[in-house]
């Protein structure tokens, strides 16, 4: 392990018995990380992480080349990954045998696979693609997976908000900001930043062009950030209900214990994701 990252893990860990559990991989444009899931017995075995990667493409790459525990045979393998080429198509305007349509928004030139993510019980669809290297990695080593975005976990606790929220997961010098009205993805948008100044000028500019009403609104943070830090009281400053948001699941967290409950949401979120 590196001074960034970390590595919890169950002691009554056995690799052999990798064929009935469950991998949960998220890649970040900054970050890398991982949980190791029994959903039979409820049981988180463990979970990796790792901060301030120069790209987390090839942080991929080279945590397959050196972790065994990523080489282990799953039963199923779940990667949610950032890229620029994401659009949502509400349900009612979704066309499966028109998707190439969709493709024309994205950001720049990837793979020629198009995915479609249903989320928000079933509201709208996720209509994204990656980088075909990135694609090319994740199918070599896991034959049998499921590509989703890489909030896809944190946009399915939205439906969980009954009022307009914005989501907030932080990693150490970036955050994910996801802004729902109506239980519908009105914004999102990834920033890096050096400071709490430079926080301060984000979180205003999108409050701005968002017109986003401050005293109403619910503001749910996650990741790297704890309560009376620079993070929380810059946020707080402007937001009038800002709480943390940790997941409620029927998972046994037992090797998260030393560590904040909100700091693995957006990962250990991507369970429910299908």
């Amino acid at each position: 392990m590196n001074n960034n990252s970390i590595l919890l893990i169950n002691p009554d860990f056995e690799p052999a018995s990798s064929g009935n559990l469950s991998l949960l991989v998220k890649i970040g444009a900054d970050t890398f990380s991982y949980a190791i899931i029994d959903e039979a017995e409820k049981l988180v075995h463990a979970v990796y992480d790792e901060q301030e990667c120069e790209s987390g493409y090839q942080k991929l790459t080279e945590r397959l080349k050196t972790d065994a525990y990523l080489k282990l045979n799953y039963r199923n393998v779940k990667v949610a990954t950032h890229t620029p080429n994401v659009i949502f198509v509400p349900q009612e305007l979704y066309t499966e045998a028109h998707i190439e349509v969709y493709s024309k928004y994205f950001a720049e030139a990837s793979s020629k696979n198009v995915y479609v993510q249903p989320t928000l019980q079933q509201a709208f669809n996720t209509v994204f693609s990656l980088p075909s290297s990135v694609e090319k990695v994740i199918d070599e080593n896991w034959q049998a997976n499921t590509k989703l975005l890489q909030n896809a976990g944190l946009i399915e606790l939205a439906s969980q908000l009954k009022q307009d929220s914005i989501i907030i997961d932080f990693t150490v010098g970036s955050f994910q900001f996801i802004y729902l009205q109506q239980q519908k993805v009105a914004f999102m948008q990834s920033y890096e930043f050096e400071d709490v100044e430079e926080l301060t000028y984000y979180l205003l500019l999108i409050i701005n062009q968002l017109n986003i009403n401050t005293k109403e609104t619910e503001v749910k943070v996650c990741g790297i950030i704890h309560e009376g830090d620079d993070k929380w009281n810059c946020i707080s400053q402007y937001f009038a209900k800002t709480d943390l948001l940790a997941l409620a699941t029927n998972l046994d967290t037992n090797i998260l214990d030393d560590m904040p409950a909100h700091y693995y949401t957006s990962l250990l979120a991507l369970q429910q994701c299908g």
